[in-house]
Order: structure tokens, then C-alpha cells, then sequence
């Protein structure tokens, strides 16, 4: 049996196989995006390149065959350096957002899309689940809102942005006139003693998000009932919504203790693993690292919200919030400490002339409702043009994108492809700028001997997937529709929704 030896390790190796096979079967991982296990090796994207220890070469892994007593690195820099330069070369033709441009200008990053999907299938507790999950405290967050997704809602530049906020708001009434709101799942129960001081947006946030990560933080609130300031700030804001927010924070683990003033909350750091100062404005602005979000010269006393930025929004005083737990929760477990990163996003920027029509092929042409009972809910949430990525979350050119730290715009030449998007079939949706030309989908048709199939059309850099003798896709796709889905590694090969 012959032997490979990566990074150092020596492993054996079936006769005849891959050094990725090899790799995988003693655990080694090594990325790929073109290669299709069963199928044969492309070895296009050049993203699972290893280096030959004495030439010094780089070769595709997933084609190479091992040879006994290999070497090759697989982690060392030069190697990352090239699998960079391979994503971001493929970033240089890839054209769509990864995110909604709504859930991207969120600042809490309420994933709009999978909400709004949930109210067109009339599936409002789905919905609210998706939204407990995101934010905190929705009931009244979405009615104090500024609601800037609506403002980057691209149906909004074509006639009028959808009533997202109001959808939002139907799914957590609904849930609430339905049962009281359940708990989420939260993560295994922790011993550590969490206190934050203020009730308002940011302290009952943060003590949602640490709650739902197995805490029971307790709140000290100088007035004499929770969340005084929401109520003075907001008073359109129902007391039965925000009553309701509150029990559900209390039947998730959070303690508020009212009638509390604390004069230094780093004297309660003697009784807790961690404080967080969250009162709002006041004369001392503290010093805080902004990266940590804890007080440079106390460890464990975190801030956020408006105790550092007084003019903020409800928003984003709950997307502090978010943020400052998953810092508490890091200080806590021994871990470093850093504030979560932004989710990495393509952003496809201002349309080009036409290319709102592409959009708009799977979207509801009626006008924005006002009113959102069950019945228009459903016709609201259909006039969203779908303009995020469907594989967002599965998608390996992303999630390698965030795992190598690739710049998108290194390789740009400044002018960008042109969006369309393909829905002559009724269960694939093909946008052609997001394809990556891996010739997976090829494989899996040629595999199910599809009549026409898919193929390679052109030369050079003009070759693009198609159908042979300009047929349709509708033509191209039978048996294997969802299976050459499955192997699409972006979002340029999608399931469409059967009831759009």
C-alpha cells in the first residue's frame, strides 16, 4: 500500500487514489469546489491545490493520483496564498448578493428573506421562530424601528419597498394571540453569574442572547418597573406587546431586579463572571475597546448601546446587544475575546438598466399592503423580487471566501457582469452571473443520460453553461433536477419556490 506524507504525517493510501481521497480518509481536510465525489475529477477551480515538497510544484489534489513516498503541503502559507488567488480569480466573475441588500442594512441582520418565505407559505410561528432567533424583544423593536431595511429593499426602487416591518410585526402578534411565545432552544445551562445594568433595548437584549446561551443573567433597573425607558421614549408602543416581551424574557431564565441603582457596576463584578453596562446616555462616556467591547482598563466590564453612542437607534442598540453577548460569553468560557465579524456578502450595488425586470419574473405585481391580516400578509410577502441568495448558507464559494479572507474586488476590472436570471423550468431557477463553470451539474445530467442535458457553450472567456442546440432548460432538466441542484457548489443553480 503506498504512502503520502502531508503537512508531516504519514498516511497510507489505497492504491490508485487521489491525494484528496487519501487526505479525507485519514481526516485531512482539503477544500474543493468543482470536485463531485463519484464523478471524475475536473480539477477546474484549482481551490483543493496542494504543493509538491521537492519540485516545489502546486497541483489539483482531487486529479492527482498518489505516488508512494509523496510529500506535499496542504496548510503551509504558499499554499493558502494560491487557493486564495483561485477563489478571489472566481470572485472576479461572480455576480449576486449573498445577502439580501434588507437583511445586509439591518444592523441586527434579521434574516428578512427566510422570514418573509415562512408568511408566504401562511407559516407565521415558523416565521417567528426565524425572528426570535435573529433579534430581541421584536414585538416592540419592529413598531420603535427606523426600519432602514425598507429603505435598502431593492423592490423599493422599482415602485414601493415591501411593508417588511409590518410582516415582522404580524408574525410575533400572531404567534401572541395564537399561545404565549414558547422559549427557543437555548444552549446547555451555565454556572456563571452574568449582571447588566440598564433595562432598556440593550440590556434586555443582551440578556436575551445570553439566556438562549444557557445564562441566567439578572438586569438591575433603577426605576421601579422594567423597561421604563422603551415606555417613555415610545409610547406607541401597546403595553400588553411589550408585557408580553417580558414574560417571555422571564420564562427564559432573565432576572430583573427593579427599584436597583448601582453607582459603580464594577463593584458587582465580585459577585458575577462578567458585567455589562448598558444605562443609556450619561455624562462619562467609558473607554471600551472596540474590538472587545469590555472596558479597557477593567477586565469583564463590558458597555454597549447608547452608554457609547447616545443618539442610536433601537436597532442598533439590539445589534450591540447581540454582539456584546457573544463577547461576554467568550470572556466567560476563557476564549479570545472579539466582537463577531459582519457576515460576508457579494453586493451586486446599483442595477443596470433592465435588470429589475429579472427580478421581478418571480415576484408579485400588485402594490404594498398597509394593512397585514393573514390574507394580505400572504400578498405582501409575494411581492419580494428574491434577490438574496437561496444558498446563502450552504454555499462553499462563501463559506471558503470567509475561511481563506479573500478581497471579492482583487481580480475586479470594474465592470460587472450582467444579471439575468433563467425560469424557464418549473422547479430550477438558473442565475448564469453566480456559475463558476465547475461542470457539476453536467456530470450529474450526463450521469442520468438527461436527453439534452447541460454543457459548456463557447471558448475562452466567453464559454458559459447552456443547453446544446439552444434548447431550454425546462428540455435540459428532467430526472436530474434536483440532483444537479444538490451539486451546484453557489447559488447559481436553485430550487424554485412552488408557489411563488
Amino acid at each position: 500500500m503506498p504512502q503520502i506524507t502531508i503537512d508531516g504525517r504519514t498516511i497510507p493510501a489505497a492504491e490508485g487514489a487521489t491525494i484528496l481521497q487519501a487526505a479525507r480518509a485519514a481526516g485531512i481536510e482539503i477544500p474543493t469546489l468543482c470536485h463531485l465525489e463519484g464523478y471524475e475529477a475536473g480539477a477546474s477551480c484549482m481551490v483543493c491545490a496542494v504543493k509538491l515538497k521537492h519540485s516545489g510544484q502546486l497541483i489539483p489534489s482531487c486529479a492527482s493520483r498518489v505516488v508512494d513516498g509523496m510529500e506535499v503541503e496542504s496548510a503551509s502559507e504558499d499554499v493558502r496564498g494560491a487557493r486564495r488567488m483561485a477563489l478571489e480569480l472566481l470572485f472576479s466573475d461572480h455576480l449576486g448578493d449573498c445577502l439580501s441588500p434588507c437583511q445586509r442594512i439591518c444592523p441586527a441582520q434579521l434574516t428578512i428573506p427566510a422570514v418573509l418565505e415562512h408568511l408566504r407559505h401562511e407559516q407565521p410561528g415558523k416565521a417567528a421562530g426565524i425572528i426570535r432567533r435573529d433579534l430581541a424583544i421584536p414585538g416592540v423593536l419592529c413598531r420603535a424601528c427606523h426600519r432602514p431595511c425598507e429603505s435598502g429593499c431593492r423592490r423599493g426602487t422599482h415602485d414601493e419597498p415591501v411593508a417588511i416591518a409590518e410582516l415582522v410585526l404580524h408574525a410575533i402578534d400572531t404567534e401572541r394571540a395564537a399561545e404565549p411565545p414558547r422559549t427557543p432552544p437555548a444552549a446547555e445551562a451555565r454556572i456563571e453569574r452574568i449582571a447588566i445594568v440598564g433595562a432598556g433595548f440593550t440590556g434586555l437584549s443582551a440578556a436575551w442572547f445570553l439566556a438562549r446561551q444557557g445564562y441566567r443573567p439578572v438586569v438591575f433597573e433603577k426605576a421601579d418597573r422594567p423597561a421604563e425607558s422603551i415606555r417613555r421614549e415610545y409610547p406607541e408602543v401597546p403595553a400588553d406587546a411589550l408585557d408580553a416581551e417580558l414574560d417571555l424574557l422571564a420564562r427564559s431564565g432573565v432576572e430583573i431586579r427593579t427599584g436597583q441603582t448601582i453607582d459603580d457596576p464594577a463593584t458587582l463584578l465580585d459577585g458575577f463572571h462578567a458585567v455589562l453596562l448598558a444605562t443609556g446616555p450619561g455624562d462619562d462616556k467609558p473607554a471600551v475597546d472596540k474590538d472587545t467591547m469590555m472596558l479597557a482598563d477593567t477586565p469583564g466590564l463590558f458597555a454597549a448601546g447608547r452608554v457609547l453612542r447616545p443618539k442610536g437607534k433601537p436597532v442598533q442598540s439590539v445589534a450591540d446587544a447581540k454582539a456584546v453577548a457573544t463577547c461576554i460569553d467568550r470572556h466567560v468560557r476563557g476564549l479570545e475575546v472579539r466582537r463577531p465579524p459582519k457576515p460576508f456578502s457579494v453586493f451586486m450595488g446599483k442595477l443596470l438598466d433592465g435588470e429589475m425586470d429579472a427580478f421581478l419574473r418571480e415576484s408579485s405585481p400588485a402594490h404594498r399592503e398597509e394593512r397585514v391580516d393573514i390574507d394580505h400578509a400572504i400578498a405582501e410577502s409575494k411581492r419580494c423580487v428574491l434577490c438574496h441568495c437561496a444558498k446563502a448558507d450552504t454555499c462553499k464559494l462563501r463559506q471558503l471566501a470567509v475561511d481563506y479572507e479573500i478581497n471579492p474586488n482583487r481580480y475586479s476590472s470594474g465592470e460587472r457582469l450582467r444579471y439575468s436570471r433563467n425560469i424557464e423550468h418549473p422547479l430550477v431557477r438558473f442565475e448564469p452571473a453566480k456559475c463558476i463553470r465547475c461542470g457539476n451539474c453536467i456530470k450529474v445530467a450526463g450521469d442520468h443520460a438527461e436527453t439534452l442535458g447541460l454543457t459548456f457553450i463557447g471558448r475562452g472567456f466567453d464559454v458559459h453553461l447552456g443547453v446544446p442546440f439552444h434548447g431550454k432548460l425546462s428540455d435540459a432538466l428532467h430526472e436530474a433536477a434536483a440532483e444537479a441542484v444538490a451539486a451546484c457548489p453557489t447559488g447559481a443553480l436553485t430550487l424554485r419556490d412552488p408557489d411563488p
